[in-house]
């Protein structure tokens, strides 16, 4: 039986079902593979707190997940939180992680992925 303090019994979370497919394109799973091997595991945050397309990715453990955020799915082993002000912002749909071109730091998690909206 599910803790009592579980978010999705006590009913604040969306139902899965609910949520937006996400998927991951083959260059997001390379890099978060590479990444992983040298950062160690991984985890994904996307708020609302910058550009809406820009999740960020650090060590599990480094971002603070809030008890409203929901997890989304998880991405090559990573576990993917967003905020519900993001998850609004972005609608309905399927997402798809994906590679931003590189940028000054090649190798590092800072600015390399990016969430994109496809179907409706």
């Amino acid at each position: 039986m599910p803790h009592p303090s579980d978010p999705y019994c006590l009913g604040l979370m969306p139902d899965p079902s609910e949520l937006p497919a996400l998927a991951a394109s083959v260059d997001a799973v390379m890099l978060i593979i590479r990444l992983s091997a040298r950062y160690g595991p991984l985890m994904f945050l996307h708020d609302a707190t910058g550009d809406v397309l820009q999740p960020r990715c650090r060590p599990v453990g480094s971002l603070p997940v809030d008890d409203q955020d929901v997890k989304l799915g998880e991405v090559a082993g990573c576990e993917y939180w967003i905020s519900p002000s993001a998850l609004d912002q972005l609608g309905s749909g399927a997402l798809l992680l994906d590679v931003l071109e590189a940028r000054g730091d090649a190798t590092g998690l800072a600015s390399r992925f990016v969430l994109r909206k496809v179907g409706n």
